[in-house]
Order: structure tokens, then C-alpha cells, then sequence
């Protein structure tokens, strides 16, 4: 993917990120803090999308959220989403990252990526993770879809995977909200450890506008689906 997992990471690290702590949360409190809207700090806005960032208690991270105004059936962007195996062809850019969808249920899928980094003395990056077309918790009634990181399996690791960096500790969710004007509001909110460190120049190198480019990408995508199908 350039996918969301993928650009996850990348743009999570684009927006500010150096050294994680060894502080664990667990996936659903982590998914809490990420939904919470109490403390996000407005990095940048433009174009009806903005971008915000909120320091994760107990982690030298930041979270990161995108959010635009959005008119489109949640159904929709919950398809898109989840099409694990069509990110390459909907989201710029993922040409050299290999996503795959490795299992599915009636509750969630389960999907692998591989994060060719091409910085000389910088490892690849890799990821198992799990997510699910429905709300994280039972009281809720925003978030459309979630997801979190696994735990490592070498079944299911790419052959590169001894040149990889192994992330096992990330989740994200995106969420539909009602304004008092009644419109709706997407949001795409996401924590990522990148693993190992990260020198300040590669923020530099990182195009920050990426982490819009994947909601834009996402939000295209749902568009044109919806368009076809009326």
C-alpha cells in the first residue's frame, strides 16, 4: 500500500517523528487516545483538509490526523479501504510496496506490507496487521474502520524480510462525524512506531502533504466507485 499502512508510517514520520519509548499501550487504549478529540494540535490546513498532530501519553511520537469534509456513504470509503489488494492501483506512488490480503472473516482481514526504503544504511520496513470494517468499541458510533499491528509470523514475511525492520506496534481508525451544520466530516487518525531511529534530515526529505495525498487518494477512489454504481 502505498498504502494506508505504509503511508502510515511514512507520514507519520514525515510529521515529526524520532525515537519511540519502550512504554507499551495497549491496541484499544492506543485506539482510544487516537479517537479522543480532546488535545490535537492543527498542523497545517488547506483546501477544506487539515492536518493535525497529539503527543500519545508515554510515547516520544506523535499521533497524526487528516481530516476533510467528505459526502460520500460510509459503505463506500469502508470498501475502498479494506481493498487490500487494489492499493496499488488506487493510491499514487505504491508501485514498489507489496500489500497483500493474507486472510478474511466476516469481522476482519488480515494483510502484510513491505516498505522498500531506498536510503543508502536505512532498513526496509514490514508489518502484519488486522482490521476491521466496524467501529473499535461498542459505544461508539463514529469510527468506520479500524485496524492495529501484529504480532511477527514468518509464514507470511516477504523473502527480503532479513534486510526488513519488523513494526509491530501501530494502529489507526478513520471516523465519520456529524457537524451541527450537519455536514460530515472523514478523519483518518494514526499512531506508528517506524521502529529504529530516524536522523532529522529524512523529515526534511519527506513531502509532507503525503499523509493528504493518501486521504485524497482514498476519497478519490470512494468517489469514483460511488459514481459508477449510482
Amino acid at each position: 500500500m502505498k498504502n494506508f499502512c505504509h503511508s502510515i508510517i511514512i507520514n507519520t514520520l514525515l510529521i515529526n517523528i524520532i525515537f519511540s519509548s519502550n512504554i507499551s499501550i495497549k491496541p484499544i487504549d492506543l485506539l482510544s487516545l487516537l479517537h479522543n478529540n480532546a488535545d490535537w494540535k492543527l498542523l497545517q490546513s488547506k483546501e477544506s483538509i487539515s492536518v493535525s498532530t497529539k503527543k500519545i501519553e508515554g510515547k516520544d511520537l506523535l499521533g497524526v490526523m487528516v481530516k476533510g469534509e467528505i459526502s460520500l456513504p460510509n459503505e463506500i470509503l469502508q470498501n475502498v479501504i479494506m481493498d487490500i489488494d487494489g492499493y496499488s492501483d488506487f493510491l499514487k506512488g505504491s508501485s514498489s510496496i507489496i500489500s497483500k490480503k493474507l486472510k478474511k472473516t466476516s469481522d476482519f482481514v488480515d494483510g502484510y506490507q513491505f516498505i522498500p526504503i531506498n536510503i543508502p544504511f536505512f532498513e526496509n520496513r514490514e508489518y502484519l496487521f488486522r482490521m476491521y470494517p466496524r467501529s473499535y468499541r461498542n459505544d461508539d458510533n463514529t469510527s468506520i474502520i479500524h485496524w492495529h499491528l501484529l504480532d511477527k509470523d514468518l509464514q507470511y514475511l516477504n523473502s527480503d524480510s532479513l534486510t526488513a525492520t519488523y513494526l509491530n506496534y501501530g494502529a489507526g481508525l478513520w471516523v465519520a462525524e456529524k457537524s451541527r451544520e450537519n455536514k460530515t466530516y472523514i478523519s483518518y487518525r494514526v499512531y506508528m512506531d517506524p521502529g529504529g531511529s530516524l536522523p532529522s534530515f529524512l523529515i526534511d526529505m519527506i513531502n509532507k502533504t503525503s499523509v493528504v495525498n493518501i486521504f485524497n487518494d482514498v476519497v478519490a477512489e470512494a468517489q469514483k466507485r460511488f459514481d459508477i454504481n449510482r
